[in-house]
């Protein structure tokens, strides 16, 4: 009896190499405009005391979201649920050698356990990008100013997507000064505000007084919600105005139901809205700076970044087709086994196309038939068949045929390379 296939993990995925080809796409994209931007690759560690993220991910992601296991000293580690900790550790550990403001990007693979569902996995990719070491609106526009070009990168309008954007620290003071809503209220209520979106009025309305807030307050804070009026505050109009310069001003919205569900959050918050049938957020980003003193650093380095998970932004691609024809990085070139006798020539000049640094891929049945060797290069979209039959090799020359063009020539082995190369 056969074995029965064990699946994959709820929530993850395979990469074929169909898929594979995508992913390479798509990060390619992200690091592309990053390096544009001045943007330097890192990477983190996969696996994290349990300790780095509380108090400083958002309550919901260290309670219910994060794959967590114990090392043999029973220490609680957890499979990475975002990235922004552990670079605020990596940048703590090293401030006094770092050259400030430091300009970091990475791609790389999360996880989360959350219900699976479209545009959202237990395992998924994503692309961080952060600033840190300039106080100023001026770096603020400029990761918003990134964000949007990956817009253009990725062939993506502002009727395909917005980039809504707020000042939580003007929000802060709205609730305070204005509703009068107690220091002590307003975490939970930025809480609920980050879900208000997901929840129909009387609900939220509800969630309010559970939260503490007395009618009138409740009533004000969604009255201001749902007229979308921008929270006005010198912060935003500085950054505003450098998006402006930029050309990128379509794409932003001003929103007060923009605040971020992340604790560590201090002045701008942003995500950007699918404008499609999609209709969620796409990813999200902000200020936080006092990050890495959280972590155990000696002095506070201001940042401010987002992330872009890849599974989101794929489905959004897909439903304005602008998907991209990518496929696997595949041999140019299949080198024919004419008959046993001549495997070692043909391998012989297998070796030589690699040398050469020409992806060949070296036919590895010699009791095939020619024509089953060529359809195995037609089926892998192999663009060069070289076959070597007795006469070629005792000539010390080959045939070369072009399945795109139909054109074949017979060359001397050396020739080869220079007639591959040409194309």
């Amino acid at each position: 009896m056969a074995s029965k296939i064990i699946p994959n993990v709820k929530g993850t995925r395979d990469f074929y190499p169909d898929d594979w080809a995508y992913q390479k796409w798509l990060s390619g994209k992200f690091l592309e405009v990053g390096r544009l931007f001045g943007f330097e690759e890192y990477e983190g560690s996969l696996l994290e005391h349990q300790d780095l993220y509380l108090g400083k991910s958002s309550e919901e992601i260290v309670n219910q979201q994060t794959f967590t296991l114990k090392d043999r000293d029973d220490r609680d580690l957890v499979l990475r649920p975002e990235l922004t900790p552990s670079l605020a550790r990596m940048v703590a550990s090293r401030e006094g050698q770092l050259a400030f403001p430091i300009r970091w990007q990475s791609y790389g693979q999360f996880f989360r356990y959350e219900r699976p569902q479209r545009g959202r996995g237990r395992a998924f990719f994503q692309w961080n990008v952060d600033l840190l070491g300039a106080d100023s609106p001026v770096a603020d526009a400029e990761i918003l100013s990134l964000a949007c070009a990956t817009f253009k990168t990725l062939d993506l309008t502002p009727d395909h997507v917005t980039l809504r954007l707020n000042d939580r620290q003007a929000a802060e003071s709205l609730l305070r000064e204005t509703l009068g809503i107690r220091d002590d209220l307003i975490p939970a209520v930025f809480g609920l505000i980050d879900r208000v979106d997901k929840m129909d009025p009387e609900k939220f309305k509800a969630a309010l007084a559970e939260a503490g807030l007395g009618g009138t307050q409740a009533s004000e804070l969604q009255d201001i919600l749902q007229s979308k009026s921008p929270i006005v505050s010198d912060w935003l109009t500085e950054i505003m105005a450098h998006l402006s310069k930029a050309g990128v001003e379509s794409y932003i919205q001003l929103d007060p139901r923009i605040v971020r569900g992340f604790d560590y959050y201090t002045r701008t918050v942003f995500e950007a809205w699918a404008k499609t049938s999609l209709r969620r957020a796409l990813f999200g980003g902000g200020r936080y700076d006092n990050l890495t003193l959280q972590v155990g650093g000696k002095r506070q380095i201001p940042g401010v970044g987002f992330a872009v998970g890849d599974m989101a932004l794929t489905e959004l691609l897909k439903e304005v087709e602008k998907m991209p024809d990518a496929h696997p990085t595949e041999a140019r070139v299949l080198v024919t086994v004419f008959a046993e006798d001549l495997l070692d020539t043909s391998s012989h000049v297998a070796a030589t196309l690699r040398r050469a640094g020409i992806p060949t891929e070296l036919y590895l049945t010699p009791k095939h038939k020619l024509d089953r060797q060529f359809k195995h290069a037609d089926k892998k979209a192999i663009r060069y068949v070289v076959v070597l039959g007795p006469d070629e090799a005792a000539a010390d020359k080959a045939s070369l045929k072009d399945l795109r063009t139909g054109d074949q020539v017979t060359l001397a082995v050396g020739e080869l390379v220079d007639r591959i190369s040409q194309n």
